[in-house]
């Protein structure tokens, strides 16, 4: 096969194509497979993914698990990714080449993703499914506290997760807290301390370290299988809307005989040894297609968010957490 330099790679596909792009290319080891010579260049699928879908995974192991399976790709499923291996793009990064156009697929969350909503596809979001499904918030204290609803807490201890699910906590947080409370969600409580582990965020409140936690229904779930003793002694005050916050999109008109292979690769991510690592480390369970209403639940609660911020002239911006 003819080998072509970066610069003529990039002519042929992008014509604008960077070059950053055209040596991701090179460096994931996606070179174009052999087409008849009759068939028009099929251009990459140039994706993105989000820095905020990887906070407390090691970036190396991340970005080492996404170049074998971009390669993997090119190998069995014939698609050819433009991708950069060495590292994943800021939020602001990911919004400036949506806007420009410059990026086919993306795989982030749903505050980057209602920044840029009118640039993205809302026909197919690729986005967690099957049995776990979508995400759901919990307020969790001690059974013989005296806390019976949120806003009893004022003053009191908060212990948070750390992790890209909690993306849309802040915003629920301002919407339970409305009504009774005007100012920024944070400033309600004595302490807010955050842990990326599950167990430092529950335990603290089992212990009597800390007043009440906030994390995730499955966090919970898998906390009680390991330890039952803790099912028995907090309980709930407060559950948020099960919610998607995060899922792969691609950008609106995008064609090409890559789209399709793209969807069933990241649907049957588990079928492989490279997409069980992908999903591993990104913690996925199960991908399935969608689409946009999918974020309807986390796009509510975020709008929602906004008023009361407006209404109270609290700072901020659109898409940002509170």
């Amino acid at each position: 096969m003819t080998h072509h330099s970066p610069r003529s790679m990039s002519e042929a596909w992008h014509g604008m194509c960077s070059r950053r792009q055209a040596l991701a290319l090179l460096v994931s080891g996606a070179a174009a497979p052999a087409m008849p010579a009759a068939a028009e260049p099929v251009a990459p699928l140039r994706l993105a993914v989000s820095e905020s879908l990887v906070t407390d995974v090691n970036t190396n192991d991340a970005s080492a698990a996404m170049s074998i399976w971009v390669k993997r790709l090119a190998q069995e499923m014939n698609i050819v990714v433009d991708y950069n291996a060495k590292a994943f793009d800021p939020t602001q990064e990911i919004l400036s080449r949506a806007r420009k156009g410059l990026l086919d697929a993306v795989a982030l969350n749903v505050l980057e993703y209602r920044q840029v909503a009118d640039n993205l596809d809302a026909s197919q979001v690729v986005a967690e499914g099957g049995s776990v499904g979508p995400e759901q918030y919990l307020i969790l204290v001690k059974n013989n506290s005296s806390f019976q609803k949120p806003l009893d807490l004022r003053g009191a201890r908060l212990m948070m997760l750390k992790n890209p699910r909690m993306c849309v906590a802040p915003a629920w947080l301002s919407t339970i807290l409305d009504g009774g409370y005007s100012g920024p969600w944070d400033k309600f409580f004595a302490t807010v301390g955050s842990d990326s582990k599950v167990g430092r965020v529950v335990l603290p409140v089992f212990f009597g370290q800390a007043d009440a936690c906030v994390a995730t229904r499955r966090g919970f779930d898998s906390m009680c299988e390991l330890n039952p003793q803790v099912a028995k002694e907090l309980r709930t005050i407060a559950a948020s809307p099960s919610m998607v916050v995060n899922g792969y999109v691609f950008r609106k008109n995008y064609q090409s005989v890559y789209r399709d292979r793209f969807v069933k690769a990241l649907s049957g991510l588990r079928s492989t040894v490279a997409g069980r690592q992908i999903a591993i480390l990104f913690q996925f369970e199960e991908l399935t297609l969608r689409d946009a209403s999918c974020f309807a639940s986390a796009l509510s609660l975020l709008d929602a968010a906004d008023r009361i911020r407006n209404r109270h002239g609290v700072a901020g911006r659109k898409g940002a957490s509170l």
